[in-house]
């Protein structure tokens, strides 16, 4: 039976870059839970894995990015997110809308991209502030002095993960999964 189980050597291209996609959200997810939620900066919490899912999502197109991100926010949920069963929804649903919107309006320029993950970002955040606010007791100013900015601060990461996933992209072509 394993004769006949022969991968081409594009095949093996593709298998090898999704598993350095899935080794760099390893290892963003272990900095961000360990660094960044021990010495947040300014009072704000870093979070590097809406940044970069969005990222691989506009990079590698809505199918195959939105399939990551979908397998990435689960991955992420099991680990504990706050309201991380709210994060595979809306994740995921603002994942692929960036991808789709930076592919039929926007250009793939940096910039753009930024912008993407921004909005991701805040929409994310938002929706599990506004979970937050309904069912447990937390303060309405705190959107304007903790979520806003710390979404903000969070998105500049954007300029070092965006290119590190552009080199990753061109491992074994654009074909998918």
């Amino acid at each position: 039976m394993l004769r006949h189980f022969h991968l081409t050597r594009t095949q093996w291209k593709r298998i090898f870059k999704w598993s350095v996609y899935g080794l760099f959200f390893l290892a963003l997810l272990m900095l961000q839970t360990v660094v960044s939620a021990k010495s947040p900066v300014f009072g704000w919490k870093l979070c590097f894995v809406p940044v970069l899912l969005v990222c691989v999502c506009i990079q590698e197109g809505p199918e195959s990015g939105g399939l990551f991100v979908l397998a990435g926010t689960v991955v992420w949920c099991l680990s504990g997110a706050d309201y991380g069963n709210l994060t595979i929804v809306v994740l995921t649903v603002c994942a692929i809308l960036a991808s789709v919107l930076c592919r039929a309006v926007l250009t793939d320029r940096l910039l753009s991209v930024w912008l993407c993950v921004l909005l991701s970002c805040i929409v994310n955040d938002s929706v599990i502030f506004v979970f937050k606010l309904i069912l447990t007791n937390v303060a309405a100013r705190n959107y304007w002095r903790v979520l806003l900015p710390g979404a903000g601060i969070s998105s500049l990461s954007v300029f070092v993960i965006y290119p590190l996933v552009r080199l990753i992209h061109r491992i074994g072509g654009s074909h998918g999964i």
